[in-house]
């Protein structure tokens, strides 16, 4: 690969990428909000936001023979398309029941963007400067999903302006594609999403995906109510989950550059060992209104960790079809234990109280470190 700077080209896969970000941001607290003031069931809430994540299994089958034909940048074409079509959708039909379809179009075309944007920023970026370059995008990423809640304290949940924006938003991100050439097709049978096969010869980033998502989603997703049941302030609460956010996209250009420079295995092992911290550490610090906003910082760029080193390393060890392939086998992992995760932090509070979410989550995260530890020694065999 030619150690050129494609500048125009990753300017407009950032672009196209942060603006379903932003969009996200904005739209999913909203419709749970909306759909709380219909008076759903809490229950029937979660299962309709847990439509758009299964929506993300289905990408593995699909994904794959999509970009290996089109190309990354038609295929973030077509997935910001499907995203403003769904937003339109919601309020021309709003019901609870119609929603679930509508959302799992959502989620399939948000996801199909997000993963296709992935695979171009590794295309693209010159080999020495692909962390840099991964977690600059992720930077923005991670601010597009921080900006997208503040949007909605201004526009508020009265109407259907929010999604009226977003649609705006998504539109807005179409513009840029215009303003590079096709990005490449690749050979179709490469391209596809053989699971098992990179469990085989990739097994540490597989399961770092699965892992990823089960930690992060079982803490992320029930953050506000675990503030809530400690009986912190509902603003307070919900400011929680902007810090944890906020930490994550902080942390992605640290974690970039220290990827160029360090093994990924070792480096996820070290954001592995600071979530563990923060977790063990967050039932005692929880109301303290100074030390609780640095923890919830923290553990955003130690979660945050997994992702970025997994896919600059899938960036140095794989190439062509087989970069799509392992890029969404590891996000097929990835949404697999973010559809888990939440259940398993739900049933914890409802069993062992409020500090038991973030002690499952310390479980899960040290039954991840023993697993890279096993990997490295190994590897060191």
């Amino acid at each position: 690969m030619s150690e050129k700077m494609p500048t125009r080209a990753l300017c407009v896969c950032v672009m196209s990428t942060v603006s379903v970000t932003v969009t996200m941001g904005i739209t999913l607290p909203f419709l749970a909000l909306v759909l709380d003031s219909w008076g759903v069931d809490p229950w029937i809430n979660g299962l309709s936001a847990a439509s758009q994540m299964i929506a993300v299994l289905f990408l593995a089958f699909f994904g794959p023979r999509f970009m290996a034909r089109f190309g990354t940048k038609r295929v973030i074409g077509f997935g910001l398309a499907g995203v403003g079509l769904s937003l339109a959708l919601l309020p021309i039909f709003p019901n609870v029941w119609i929603w679930f379809p509508i959302r799992f179009l959502l989620g399939f075309s948000s996801e199909l963007v997000w993963t296709a944007g992935d695979v171009w920023i590794n295309q693209l970026a010159p080999e020495k400067k692909r962390g840099r370059i991964v977690g600059l995008a992720g930077f923005f990423q991670h601010g597009g999903f921080a900006v997208g809640p503040i949007l909605l304290a201004f526009l508020g949940t009265d109407s259907w302006v929010p999604l009226y924006i977003g649609i705006g938003i998504v539109l807005a991100g179409l513009i840029p594609l215009c303003l590079t050439g096709a990005a490449a097709t690749f050979d179709r049978h490469e391209a596809s999403a053989r699971i098992f096969h990179f469990l085989r010869i990739a097994p540490g980033l597989m399961i770092a995906g699965f892992m990823f998502g089960l930690i992060d989603s079982a803490v992320l997703s029930l953050l506000p109510v675990y503030g809530l049941r400690k009986a912190l302030s509902p603003d307070l609460a919900e400011a929680m989950l902007s810090i944890f956010v906020i930490g994550a996209m902080l942390g992605q250009i640290p974690m970039g550059i220290l990827a160029e420079r360090f093994g990924a295995r070792k480096l996820i092992l070290a954001g592995a060992c600071v979530s563990l911290l923060c977790l063990l550490a967050m039932p005692h610090l929880i109301t303290d209104a100074v030390m609780i906003f640095p923890l919830l910082g923290l553990l955003g760029a130690g979660l945050g960790t997994f992702y970025t080193v997994a896919l600059v390393d899938m960036g140095r060890r794989f190439k062509g079809g087989s970069l799509i392939g392992v890029t969404t086998s590891f996000m097929f992992l990835w949404a697999t234990g973010a559809v888990i995760g939440p259940g398993i932090s739900g049933l914890a509070i409802e069993l062992g109280g409020p500090d038991a979410m973030p002690y499952t989550g310390a479980v899960l995260t040290l039954a991840f470190i023993f697993l890279l530890i096993w990997r490295l020694r190994k590897d060191d065999t």
